[in-house]
């Protein structure tokens, strides 16, 4: 157990308990323990304490930085597919399309896009 700066007390345990870049942090960014061993610890403390490796945090951020990049890839999937009317589903079809599906979908509904735009041009200089 830690004891923050205004009597409140934090376990390795509770939801405000995260280890950040070499300090013991709480949610709001204040630090609790330093693991460099500046202030008054004892040895036994060392192996009670969570601590993460060079690679295991190198590992876990790039774990974190691949699901953030994974999960702004499927917003945007969703994102065109509300967009595109030939990928928009009726909630009874109960099946997903493919990535791949949306995708030339899109390509074939930009490209009719493309081609309305022509001929209303044509039509408005003729």
């Amino acid at each position: 157990m830690f004891y923050l700066g205004s009597g409140m007390k934090a376990e390795p345990t509770s939801p405000n308990w995260r280890v950040g870049s070499n300090l013991y942090q709480t949610n709001s960014n204040s630090n609790m323990s330093s693991s460099s061993g500046h202030e008054d610890e004892d040895s036994d403390s060392k192996n009670c304490e969570p601590q993460m490796s060079y690679k295991e945090r190198r590992r876990e951020a790039h774990t974190q930085a691949e699901q953030k990049r994974r999960d702004a890839i499927k917003k945007g999937y969703d994102s065109l597919q509300d967009l595109v009317p030939t990928c928009q589903q009726s909630e009874t079809s109960g099946y997903k399309l493919s990535k791949a599906t949306v995708l030339q979908k899109s390509i074939d509904y930009i490209q009719f896009l493309l081609q309305q735009k022509k001929k209303q041009e044509d039509e408005r200089n003729a």
